[in-house]
């Protein structure tokens, strides 16, 4: 008890070393903490399912399928114990005359719920999905649509003409699956009403879903892969015309980090949980490190106390246990302010990286038993160093007064030099990653982004003109476009011979006004008008091996004639290179998904007022959405600049480190060193020549922290970067700036100890020795 009285006068005495160590310490904990719930709430991602060990997806280099394979399989691979196929849809849903909400729905198959453990509240899993026209719904979108889950038995109607009968209510999707958030599970033979595709489900010529299998218990599903490969390529035309060459059989817990993306299910990157697992080490290493750092430091001031303690008969192994007490002490106050930082920041936290954390519901006994743990691990590695440096204190040396001369700290070089490596490097790669944002953000696409206003097309085919003319007659509209894709979807897929090879475009089916609303130029052919006719891109041109004025192209056993060559734009992320594209002509008949309206930039906010009010009128109480083509593109880019500012709030935190250890480095320098200062100015030294006599040390340590951290964030922004078809570039001054900025910073901090080390007047600094 009486040492403990003695560590809190030294705390008080010290109100800085106090107030830098808790603090930063702290500060470093609540990253930590948060992070740590973060990576472990998406590692932990589709865990709760009871069969996900025998769970797996079917894929290729993609993750599209025939309908048909599904039960080709179940019926050849006696490992196989159910499957389901996935196929997402979207529209408006209604109760009998009730408000047409926008829904998206997942067509599945009958063993949907008994291959996932998404829970049921209303409606048994073997039941629930029998009949083509059977719908469960989540417990949101039924107490919407009818105030209560209490509704097995219900209509409802999909696109106002598909009636269905509500056969159970599911618990809303949890966020920790890789299946994205649906409003409704349906049949999967629905879609042959709603789509009108009546032999969906035996149409090998349809490869666009999803297909989960669920193994027999204790078989190797994934070992028939090889076997099926070589029955693929002789049987399923995806693999005999050259469009897939691989069969792989992925458990279901390596989906959410896959970069293949099915049809309803969403992911995240492997790489950016492993750059924050190694934040989170580093954070931990830094704050550790500092803690030592700072208490070394301090070791001369409580070399008195040492020295009689032991003069007073006192342990090294009593001495010892003392300072680990402390260092767990100051690690418990640390991690109790953390908790209270990292509850004040949650909701920052969940913003920036898009999740929830629910902090609240990890206070567990479980967690509770591994925080009190990590708070006895943390204190007793951050005290060990300092108390075995500060009990081997002679106790002879100190009374002299020769323990500051003797005591030299290689650690703290390094240490402190590893700091800035870190900050050096962290600079740079967020400033690297903000600039490549920017780029994406700000490089020309090739067509106009800006005062284009984006809806979903909701109304019937047969009102087209109809809404195009009323929305034309808005104020401040100056053209309106519908359109089947566009460059927001980056379009549909069309694959067709051409020459005796299988060439690939994307393709979208427009009116006339298209081009003129998205800014698009067009060198119209001399081809004669037929409303078969294309447009296609300079990159399709290329694609088929054509020169610019040809009129007409084979496309299968149909003579396409080609109306104009369109000047290549991007219609997808700039991840991606441009590709070929076929843009068609929207007939009457034709399905239309979305409206394009230029405005002219004025009054943006009262044209849009007007422009929900006048679409309300035409289509009813129909739920929709209004946006604006380049916010949506901004968002793009969300993960990216999530990630830099990741990034950049980890950089704060190791510059903030790094200016607490070199602050603890110039103050154990400086005591060390104050006679020779001394001496240095009664032989006439300046106060300029000590000042730089005394910082060159720890401009050395920058310097050496900035020739290893240029290359190591040079080759990890490389990498990076190879993920863009277009990128900025990587210019010197970005690692020269950073540099700067860390040997500014820690000049700024050093000097701080030095003009005060060489203002002291030598007599007393003299006489102190």
């Amino acid at each position: 008890m009486k040492g403990i009285k003695t560590f809190l006068r030294h705390l008080a005495k010290n109100k800085l070393y106090t107030t830098v160590t808790i603090l930063g310490f702290a500060i470093s904990l609540t990253f930590i903490i948060l992070l740590s719930v973060y990576i472990g709430n998406e590692l932990a991602v589709d865990n709760f399912h009871v069969h996900k060990e025998r769970i797996y997806r079917l894929e290729n280099e993609s993750v599209d399928f025939s309908p048909p394979i599904a039960t080709d399989l179940k019926t050849s691979i006696p490992e196989i114990e159910d499957f389901t196929r996935t196929l997402e849809g979207d529209g408006r849903i209604m109760a009998s005359n009730g408000q047409q909400l926008k829904v998206n729905y997942l067509g599945v198959d009958t063993g949907f719920f008994d291959i996932f453990s998404f829970p049921l509240l209303k409606g048994r899993p073997k039941e629930v999905l029998q009949a083509a026209n059977s719908i469960v719904l989540s417990k949101t979108m039924a107490i919407k649509l009818f105030g209560t889950i209490d509704i097995v038995g219900k209509t409802v109607f999909i696109n106002k003409d598909h009636q269905f009968m509500v056969t159970g209510v599911m618990d809303d999707f949890p966020e920790s699956t890789h299946l994205v958030y649906q409003d409704a599970i349906v049949n999967l033979r629905a879609f042959q009403r709603i789509w009108g595709f009546e032999n969906i489900l035996e149409e090998y010529g349809f490869a666009s879903i999803s297909i989960y299998f669920l193994a027999k218990p204790n078989t190797d599903l994934p070992s028939k892969a090889s076997q099926l490969l070589q029955k693929f390529k002789k049987e399923y035309w995806l693999y005999q015309e050259g469009w897939a060459n691989t069969v792989v059989f992925t458990p279901l817990k390596e989906l959410y980090f896959s970069t293949k993306i099915g049809t309803g299910t969403k992911s995240n990157s492997k790489v950016f949980i492993t750059v924050l697992s190694v934040i989170v080490f580093l954070i931990l290493v830094l704050a550790v490190g500092n803690y030592i750092n700072l208490t070394i430091a301090q070791a001369t001031a409580r070399g008195k106390e040492v020295a009689m303690k032991k003069l007073l008969g006192a342990s090294k192994k009593r001495l010892f246990i003392q300072f680990i007490k402390e260092s767990i002490s100051l690690c418990l106050v640390a991690v109790l302010l953390a908790l209270v930082f990292a509850k004040l920041v949650e909701p920052t936290f969940n913003n920036l990286l898009d999740t929830r954390l629910n902090l609240n519901d990890k206070f567990t006994m479980v967690n509770t038993a591994v925080l009190i743990g990590a708070i006895l691990f943390i204190g007793i590695v951050s005290g060990m160093v300092p108390a075995i440096n500060i009990t081997a204190f002679k106790p002879i040396e100190v009374v002299k007064g020769a323990y500051g001369k003797t005591s030299k700290s290689m650690y703290g070089k390094v240490f402190t030099t590893f700091q800035y490596t870190v900050a050096i490097g962290l600079l740079a790669c967020s400033w690297i990653i903000l600039k490549q944002t920017d780029f994406l953000r700000n490089k020309d696409l090739g067509f106009q982004k800006d005062n284009i206003v984006h809806l979903e097309y909701v109304a019937g085919m047969n009102q087209k003109e109809v809404v195009k003319n009323a929305l034309l007659e808005i104020p401040g509209v100056q053209d309106v476009s519908l359109t089947w894709q566009s460059p927001l979807s980056g379009g549909s897929n069309q694959t067709f011979d051409y020459n005796e090879r299988s060439v690939s475009f994307q393709e979208f089916a427009v009116d006339s006004s298209f081009f003129n609303v998205f800014d698009l130029k067009v060198n119209f052919t001399a081809a004669a008008y037929s409303k078969d006719g294309v447009y296609l891109n300079e990159t399709a041109i290329k694609e088929l091996e054509l020169n610019e004025d040809a009129v007409a192209f084979n496309m299968g056993e149909d003579k396409k004639p080609i109306l104009g060559v369109v000047k290549d734009f991007n219609f997808k992320e700039l991840r991606d290179k441009i590709g070929p594209l076929m843009i068609r002509q929207q007939q009457p008949d034709s399905y239309a998904e979305s409206v394009f309206l230029k405005i002219n930039g004025k009054n943006i906010a009262e044209t849009a007022d007007k422009i929900k009010a006048t679409y309300t009128n035409l289509i009813g109480d129909v739920e929709f959405d209004l946006s604006f083509v380049d916010e949506t593109i901004d968002q793009w880019y969300k993960r990216d600049e999530r990630a830099g500012m990741i990034i950049g709030y980890f950089t704060l935190l190791s510059v903030i480190i790094s200016v607490m250890g070199i602050l603890a480095m110039s103050t154990f320098y400086m005591r060390q060193r104050v006679k020779e200062i001394g001496i240095r100015k009664v032989n006439g030294a300046t106060v300029v020549e000590i000042l730089k006599l005394l910082n060159q040390r720890f401009v050395k340590w920058v310097g050496l922290a900035f020739l290893i951290s240029t290359p190591l964030s040079w080759f990890f922004m490389n990498k990076w970067l190879e993920g863009f078809a277009y990128k900025t570039t990587m210019d010197w001054w970005v690692f020269v700036l950073a540099g700067v900025t860390a040997l500014l910073i820690a000049l700024a901090t050093v000097s701080w100890q030095s003009i005060k080390a060489a203002t002291i007047n030598p007599v007393d600094s003299l006489r102190t020795e």
